[in-house]
Formats: structure tokens, C-alpha cells, sequence
């Protein structure tokens, strides 16, 4: 029975149902009005109607309280242009029903509905008819599956009949696909669609790879095995109609605020096929581990495991092979340790690194260091001023120390593949480095001028040594190395003055503009003794001297005094001018040259060519969409017109003039887009530094090449000219200068919303010939991406074409066709 008052038209009312299987009071309002027919024991609520009694809720343009059988009918109402609105939405803690038609009864906690829309996450559902039961469970017949999010998706899954069980999964009859409203002949004869929120156990659909050198096959079926909060790992196997197959496992970790990885370890066998039957088996690892700072901060432990057995990037069963162009594979193992209130940190590490052109491989385990960070035990004792330049050079003064011990080897590729270890252990090198640093700095004349003096030692400790023979049969020179300690010594005098000077220029003119240079010289003197010790060889009047440590884990440099005079100059050129589109000063500031530097060196202590060769660096940026960047080396020596060679006097003496540049290096890079495209590429670099991701050192040298389809068109070419100086003319190679011109296109265009064609084309100036080009359609078709990427020239030829899912649920559901680049 009703125990409250009812009332007519429009307002807010509580019922309160004395019923022993109702426990909670029912709440319920109108926006427009409330009707109660005491006859029949029934409520009309018209309007934005509200019912909710503590476990549900239930929203309708019009609802129906049945207080006789505890029930509620709720329905949509139409609004001026006969069109539905107020859909029932009926919630139930977290779960949330959108229908055109809602009954439910209170005491069996039952509903039917009709035309019924649920969004689980980025899961979009939809039922003709479905009736919810008490425990939750919801039965429907003629259902929709589908990722995407519009009135009428894009594509969708047609369940004949399903049950859905919240928060965990939808079980299917008979499904098919269907697109854009039209029945395709692809479907299920049942299905398991996982709803829980978090991670479930499952299979990984396959890539189905219809041609590739291995033939047929099935790429990464899987399976993935949550095992806990903080453990989940996932099998792999791909296997091809020739006999080749892999395996693979990829194992995640993670305890919060510890540590967390990635372990993922891998077996290819590849089976050519007839009339080869060789066999080669290939393993892989990588392994990530990262130490969470707050466990322990004076402890860090990482590891970054990229181990390929054959070192070779060019083989894979993976038609993509993302590692096609690595030449090159690098793994390292790290252990350091810090002393609070000590500058003292010591490490251990082991080093493995692979290179797949010259075969080898470089392993150093282990690597000891012991670094001690700079120092003041002079600051506290006395307290520098700027006015006494003794006292400053004191108090600054600076000690850094550090210690290495290696243990290395450097050894051919198949060795590992052979399993001759052995071999590997006799080619190790071990020794031991120590470097000792003092520098203080102080101002000169009134702090315009920084000197900044330094003394640097060195002792390295070798355990092996080489040891030269002649043989008097043919008169040459045997080179053995031998297990025999010995030790060489480092000692480096520096002094080094800079300064800054600022000029400015002013020009006549209606926006009166301003020239500003900045040049920073800076000078430096350096002398470092020889004090290796050296050993000579005689043979007749031949005499031979060699540092015995020159195939030594640690070599020595130099075997002979140099005093060595530096010199740099950098310059800056800015152009300042008044300007009212400029809300900060009224002043507009173009960067002219960003800097323009000539540096090089004068050794006092050689017999000949005692000046270096002049180093010379330009860059300038005038605008956001041009960057133009020079390198060139001067050598200030004459040389022989006939064949190129260098001589060791001056060119002012031999050839009358002041040198000649060896090699010049000029780099031009334009990008050209609209205003609008100017903006996104500069918010997206602006994305790029705020997001921290695998592309992003990429991305932040090469802006040109992001990808947006917001961006209309872009365009961006860059030319790279080198220059060199032929030093070896002769009749076969006639030219005096060597010459390589390169150019980069990379451009992309939306012709469409969806659409956009994109290309990276390298071009040969010389050999007038493409050296490399890519061609990449996509299309952005909301729910699902189609792309095609074409590779017609160079060694890498192949396509791909592909249509898969945005969403994550599935997107492991795609259709590759594709032709890899021929298999090396």
C-alpha cells in the first residue's frame, strides 16, 4: 500500500511502499506532470521522469508505476517535430542501459526491453529485444556488436541470439559480419567476446600471410595468460607451408614502486626447402628492466637485452621485419650504487655489442667504474673573492677522479654460431684506467674574461703487450701479442680564456633596423709531455720505434710531446626592427646566421705542418620552414696540381695562395605546408617533447616526416652537396674533386577528409637516378585504417597492403597482403 499523499500536475512526490519484499523507499519526480489513477493503483509520470530506489535508476521521457505489481513501464516521448527523445535509461551501479522500451518488476528483479544500447568501454551493443534477469544475467535475440561508435556503425557483428553476463562476457549463437548495413558470408558458428575490464586469458587471432619466401603461413597465433596483478605472458608460433616455423614468448613484470620488464625470447628454424635441406635455427632475446627509483635510491639495477645469435638483421620470419635496416645491436647490463652525503658512485656492467656488416661481435664483461664527482676542498678554507683573483682560482678549484677496469673481447660471429667459446676466452683484453682532474676557473679584468686552468693524469694498466720481430728471410715484421703487464702514464696541462663581445649596428631606415653580433673567442693552451715509454727495433740501418700497447685494451695516443695553441671563433648575427605586430617591445628579431664558428690549433712541439687544418661551421634558420647547415675543412698546406697529394709546406709558399678546402658539406632543408598545417606541425612538436615515446628522437630532429591527417599538405625537401678534394688523381680517376649530390622529397597531401598520399624519395643528382623511394596511401575510415605502403626501388622492394580495426579489442584483427623484400 501507499502510504503518501498524491498529488496532481507538476512537482516532486516520495512513495513509501509498505511490502515486506521492498526494504528501500521508491523516489520519483516529473518535470512536466504527474497523474496518479487510484482505480487502477497506477502513476503517470510525464517528462524527464526519474524513478530510483536506491539500486536503480531509471530516466524516461514517460514512465508508468504499476503499485499493484511493483512494477515500472518506461518509454520515450516525441517531441514538436515528431521525432523520439527521453529514451529510457535505465542504471544499475555501474552498468548503464539505454532502450525505447523498459519494464521491470521490483520483487523478482526482473526487466524486459526493447531496442537496447550499451557502451562498455570503446564496446558498443545493441538489442532488438532482451529480458534481464535477477542475477544480472541479460538474454537478447538479434544483436549488434561493434567498436564503432555511430547511430549506424560502420560495420557491426549480427548475434542471432546471446546471453551477456556484465563485467565478463558475451555468449553467442550463430554471428556474421556485416558492413555498412549488407551481410557478409564471414562469421562464427558461436562466440566468446570477453567484457571483463582488466585482462583475460584468450586466444590471439593469427596474420594470415598468403606469399612470402617461406610460403604460406600463419603468423603469431597466440595465446595470453594474465597470471597475476603483477605477471603476464603471452606464447607465440608462426609456422609456413615450407617448414619453417618459430616460437616465441613475451613474459611482462611489474611490482609497484620496485621494478618493472619485459622479457621476450624467441626460436626461428628456417627450411628453404628443396633442393637445399640445410637447416639454420635462430634465437633471439630481448630483455627490459627498469629499477623504480623510490625502492632504493641509492641502488639502480637496468638491463636492455637486444641479442640476435646469427647477427644477422636481414632474416626473419616476420614478412615486416622491422629490423631489416639494423645493422647493428646493442645489449647492456647495469648495477651502480651511490653514498649519500659522499660524491662517490660505483658501477658494474656488461656490454655486448653486434654488428651485422663487418660480422663481429664486441663483448665486455665485466666493466668496473668507480667515479668520484667534482670536489671543493679549498672552499670552505678560503673564501674567494672576485676582487682577488689568487684566492678565487683557490677557492673554485675542482677535483673529479675515475676509475675503469675492462675485462673485453672482440671476436667473429662464428665462433658463437660454431660454440667455440674457448676461442672466445683466449681473445679477451683486460686492464685498468685512472684519470685524475683538477680545474679552477676565475674572472678576468672585471669578469669580461673566464680563465679556466686544468691539470689532467692518467695511468692505464694493460695486461698485455705486443712484441715485434724481424724475420731476416724476407725482411718483414712479425706482430705477436703476448700476456705481459705494463704500464703507461698521461699528463695534460690546459689553460683556456674566453670571452663574449657584443657589436650593433644601425642602419637609416622606416622600421630602423639593428644588426647585433656576438662573436666568442676563446683560446687555449695545452701541453702534454710523452711519457710512454716506447720500443725500438733495429734491423741493419732500419729502425723501427712502437708503443707496446698499441693493440692493448687501453692504447696510448701519442708517443711524442705536443704543446698545442687552440683558437675558435663563434659568431651570431641577429637583425632587430620595429615592428607592431610584436606586442612584447614593438621589436621583430630575425636570427641572420645562428652561428658561424672557425677553429683549429698550432702544435709548438712538431718538426712540420705544426698548424691544423681550420674547421668551419655555418647555420642558419632565417624562418620556421627553411634550415640551412655548412661544414668544411681548410688546409692551410700546398699540394701537387698533377695528382692532389698534400705537401708539408705552406700553400702560400708552394702554390700562391692561402690552401684549399678538403671537404665541404653543404645540407638545405625546406618544409613547406599551409598556415593552418604550420600550427599543427608545430603543436604536434610541442606533443613530441611532452611525450616521451620510442619515436620521439626521431620525430624531434625530422618534423617534416609526422604524419597528421590534420595537416592538409606538407611538403619537405632537403639537398645534401659534398665536396672533397681528390688527393689521388691518376689516369683512371681524373677528377679533382669529388662530388655527391643527394635530394630528399618527402611530402604529404590530403586529398580527401580520409584520404592522404605520402612519399619519401631519395634521388642521385650525379648518377641522375633514384636511389630509394616509398610511396604509403591511408585512409582513415573512422572505425577501421587501410593503408597501402609501396617500396618499388632500391633493396627493400615490396608492398603491403592492410585493413585493421582501430580498436584495441581488435586489433589483432586485420587482412595483410603483402610481398616481403627478397630474402638474403
Amino acid at each position: 500500500m501507499l502510504t503518501s499523499g498524491l498529488c496532481y500536475g507538476q512537482g516532486k512526490d516520495t512513495l513509501i511502499i509498505n511490502s515486506s519484499d521492498i526494504d528501500s523507499p521508491i523516489y520519483y519526480n516529473a518535470e512536466d506532470s504527474i497523474y496518479a489513477d487510484l482505480k487502477n493503483n497506477v502513476v503517470h509520470l510525464y517528462g524527464d521522469a526519474v524513478v530510483d530506489n536506491g539500486e536503480i535508476r531509471l530516466n524516461a521521457g514517460y514512465i508508468m508505476i504499476d503499485i499493484g505489481k511493483n512494477e515500472v513501464l518506461a518509454k520515450y516521448r516525441y517531441d514538436a517535430d515528431s521525432n523520439m527523445i527521453e529514451l529510457p535509461k535505465f542504471s544499475d551501479g555501474s552498468e548503464e542501459i539505454l532502450a525505447q522500451t523498459v519494464r521491470y518488476n521490483f520483487n523478482t528483479e526482473k526487466a524486459f526491453i526493447e531496442e537496447v544500447a550499451i557502451q562498455q568501454n570503446e564496446n558498443y551493443l545493441y538489442m532488438e529485444v532482451a529480458k534481464r534477469h535477477a542475477n544480472d544475467h541479460i538474454h537478447f535475440r538479434k544483436g549488434r556488436f561493434t567498436t564503432c561508435d555511430l547511430e549506424e556503425p560502420h560495420y557491426h557483428f549480427q548475434l542471432s541470439k546471446a546471453v551477456m553476463i556484465p563485467e565478463k562476457r558475451i555468449v553467442s549463437g550463430p554471428m556474421n559480419l556485416w558492413i555498412k548495413g549488407v551481410p557478409t558470408p564471414l562469421g562464427l558458428p558461436f562466440s566468446v567476446i570477453p567484457q571483463a575490464e582488466g585482462k583475460t586469458k584468450g586466444l590471439i587471432f593469427p596474420e594470415i600471410i598468403p606469399l612470402s619466401a617461406y610460403g604460406f603461413g600463419f603468423q603469431n597465433i597466440g595465446y595470453f595468460l594474465p597470471i597475476n596483478d603483477k605477471l603476464q605472458t603471452t606464447f607465440y608460433a608462426t609456422l609456413y607451408s615450407r617448414g619453417s616455423w618459430g616460437f616465441r614468448n613475451r613474459t611482462d613484470y611489474m611490482s609497484r614502486y620496485k621494478f618493472k620488464g619485459e622479457f621476450d625470447l624467441g626460436f626461428q628454424q628456417f627450411r628453404p626447402g628443396f633442393p637445399d635441406t640445410i637447416n639454420k635455427n635462430k634465437f633471439s632475446l630481448q630483455w627490459t628492466h627498469r629499477k623504480d627509483p623510490k625502492s632504493n635510491p641509492y641502488w639502480t639495477f637496468g638491463s636492455n637485452i637486444n641479442f640476435i645469435s646469427d647477427n644477422n638483421s636481414q632474416n626473419s620470419l616476420d614478412p615486416l621485419n622491422p629490423n631489416y635496416f639494423n645493422n647493428s645491436f646493442n645489449s647492456d647490463m647495469n648495477i651502480s650504487r651511490s653514498f649519500p652525503g659522499k660524491p662517490i658512485t660505483a658501477g658494474a656492467k656488461i656490454s655486448l655489442r653486434q654488428n651485422s656488416i663487418t660480422k663481429n661481435m664486441s663483448l665486455a664483461s665485466p666493466i668496473v667504474n668507480v667515479n668520484v664527482s667534482r670536489f671543493f676542498p679549498f672552499k670552505n678554507l678560503i673564501k674567494g673573492r672576485a676582487d682577488n683573483g689568487f684566492e678565487e682560482l683557490v677557492s673554485r678549484l675542482g677535483v673529479t677522479y675515475s676509475f675503469e677496469g675492462q675485462n673485453k673481447a672482440l671476436f667473429e660471429d662464428t665462433l658463437v654460431r660454431e660454440g667455440n667459446f674457448s676461442a672466445i676466452t683466449d681473445k679477451f683484453k683486460n686492464g685498468m684506467n685512472h684519470n685524475v682532474s683538477v680545474t679552477t676557473t676565475a674572472g678576468l679584468f672585471k669578469n669580461t674574461w673566464k680563465l679556466t686552468p686544468s691539470i689532467q693524469y692518467g695511468n692505464k694498466l694493460n695486461f698485455q703487450q705486443v712484441e715485434k720481430t724481424y724475420f731476416s728471410a724476407n725482411d718483414s715484421t712479425s706482430t705477436v701479442l703476448r700476456q705481459k703487464p705494463g704500464m703507461a702514464h698521461f699528463l695534460s696541462l690546459n689553460t683556456s680564456l674566453t670571452t663574449v663581445l657584443y657589436s650593433y649596428y644601425r642602419y637609416i631606415g622606416k622600421n630602423k633596423p639593428i644588426l647585433r653580433h656576438v662573436l666568442t673567442p676563446s683560446f687555449s693552451f695545452r701541453y702534454m709531455p710523452n711519457l710512454s715509454t716506447t720500443e725500438t727495433l733495429i734491423q741493419g740501418a732500419d729502425t723501427l720505434t712502437y708503443s707496446p700497447f698499441e693493440q692493448s685494451l687501453y692504447k696510448i695516443g701519442s708517443t711524442r710531446d705536443q704543446a698545442l695553441i687552440g683558437f675558435g671563433f663563434n659568431n651570431t648575427f641577429e637583425l632587430k626592427r620595429k615592428s607592431e605586430k610584436d606586442t612584447v617591445d614593438g621589436f621583430k628579431r630575425t636570427r641572420l646566421i645562428d652561428a658561424f664558428s672557425v677553429s683549429g690549433n698550432y702544435d709548438l712541439m712538431k718538426d712540420s705542418m705544426n698548424l691544423s687544418n681550420l674547421r668551419l661551421n655555418m647555420r642558419i634558420s632565417p624562418t620556421k620552414w627553411m634550415n640551412f647547415v655548412a661544414t668544411s675543412t681548410f688546409n692551410p698546406y700546398g699540394w701537387i696540381d698533377s695528382t692532389g697529394a698534400s705537401l708539408s709546406d705552406y700553400a702560400v709558399q708552394s702554390n700562391g695562395k692561402l690552401g684549399r678546402f678538403t671537404t665541404t658539406n653543404f645540407a638545405t632543408t625546406v618544409t613547406l605546408t599551409s598556415k593552418q598545417g604550420r600550427e599543427k606541425l608545430d603543436n604536434a612538436i610541442d606533443n613530441i617533447e611532452q611525450n616521451w615515446n620510442a619515436d620521439y628522437e626521431y620525430f624531434l630532429l625530422h618534423p617534416e616526416h609526422i604524419l597528421d591527417f590534420n595537416i592538409p599538405w606538407k611538403v619537405s625537401l632537403s639537398h645534401i652537396y659534398t665536396l672533397s678534394a681528390n688527393t689521388s688523381i691518376s689516369s683512371t680517376n681524373t677528377e679533382r674533386f669529388n662530388q655527391l649530390q643527394t635530394l630528399m622529397l618527402n611530402g604529404d597531401v590530403s586529398f580527401t577528409k580520409r584520404w592522404k598520399l605520402s612519399t619519401v624519395t631519395n634521388f642521385d643528382v650525379k648518377d641522375l637516378g633514384i636511389t630509394n623511394a616509398r610511396l604509403s596511401l591511408t585512409r582513415n575510415m573512422h572505425c577501421w585504417a587501410l593503408a597501402f605502403h609501396w617500396t618499388p626501388i632500391g633493396g627493400n622492394k615490396s608492398f603491403l597492403f592492410t585493413i585493421r580495426s582501430t580498436s584495441a579489442l581488435f586489433r589483432d584483427a586485420k587482412i595483410d597482403i603483402r610481398k616481403p623484400p627478397a630474402f638474403l
